[in-house]
């Protein structure tokens, strides 16, 4: 599988699906009015996990997710865990779904929004 990134600029407040990446000289490729380039420091990266939410939309790093499991309502923030070398939800108190796989076994999952453009949903984590 080829990962999907998109990235949030950080000058223009807006969020883009990434169309290349240079890693040689640390540059993010997306479109927005035609082809754009910008440093990696300008904007903020986030890959797929490769999931989509009930309503199919695609989870990436650093989306805010509410997940029913069991009948309990969990809202996290989705993040890459170098130890379990995947992704999970975490409140900061308490992760849900190392392996991130396992997010898809509650009765439902959906993105509500991301810590970029949603910061007021962190509030209620």
């Amino acid at each position: 599988m080829i990962p999907k990134f998109r990235c949030f600029d950080k000058d223009t407040k807006t969020m883009h699906e990434v169309v290349a990446i240079d890693l040689k000289d640390w540059r993010v490729y997306y479109e927005a009015y035609g082809l754009r380039s910008y440093w990696n420091k300008n904007v903020a990266l986030m890959q797929s996990t490769g999931l989509h939410d009930e309503q199919g939309v695609k989870i990436f790093e650093g989306d805010i997710v509410e997940i029913i499991y069991d009948g309990e309502s969990f809202t996290g923030v989705v993040v890459y865990d170098l130890e379990e070398t995947d992704f999970k939800a975490t409140n900061g108190n308490e992760d849900y779904g190392n392996n991130f796989q396992y997010l898809t076994v509650g009765e439902s999952i959906e993105v509500i929004g991301n810590v970029w453009e949603n910061e007021d949903l962190l509030n209620d984590i």
